[in-house]
């Protein structure tokens, strides 16, 4: 009973051929130039350290952490606050690595790795400071 009434209802309400706006004018602002425009400064992404290590630290991070979350999952579900407070210190560690092993310096450029085409003499590039080591400032120079 209730069906056929529905179906009926439907029917009719399909064959008024009623034209929908293709906007609603009560809803839908106008698209008025504004003068309160706000640019924003868009950011590229960083790349990654052009090592083996550095390739390698990175595919296996997220894997670490999911397997991580994963393990801890049922003393997460029984004891939230406890677990998350226990797995700070490693998430902490694990994502310091990252950071280390991975990403450059604040304001270094990474140049990209160009492969050298068969038969072309290699082009000696040069020498600067890599790394952690080359970065950091000596602690005996500030020493009386």
């Amino acid at each position: 009973m209730i069906s056929r009434h529905l179906r009926k209802v439907f029917l009719d309400a399909t064959d008024l051929n009623i034209t929908m706006p293709l906007f609603d004018p009560v809803t839908m602002a106008s698209p008025s130039p504004s003068k309160n425009t706000v640019t924003t400064k868009t950011s590229l992404p960083v790349e990654l350290l052009p090592t083996d290590l550095a390739r390698i630290v990175s595919q296996a991070h997220p894997a670490l952490l999911l397997s991580a979350y994963y393990l801890r999952f049922p003393a997460l579900v029984a004891d939230p606050v406890s677990t998350l407070l226990n797995s700070l210190l490693p998430l902490a560690i694990l994502q310091i690595a990252y950071a280390v092993i991975c990403l450059p310096a604040v304001g270094s450029t990474i140049k990209p790795v160009k492969k050298a085409k068969p038969g072309s003499k290699k082009i000696p590039e040069p020498s600067s400071a890599k790394g952690l080591v080359g970065s950091t400032v000596p602690i005996n120079m500030y020493q009386d």
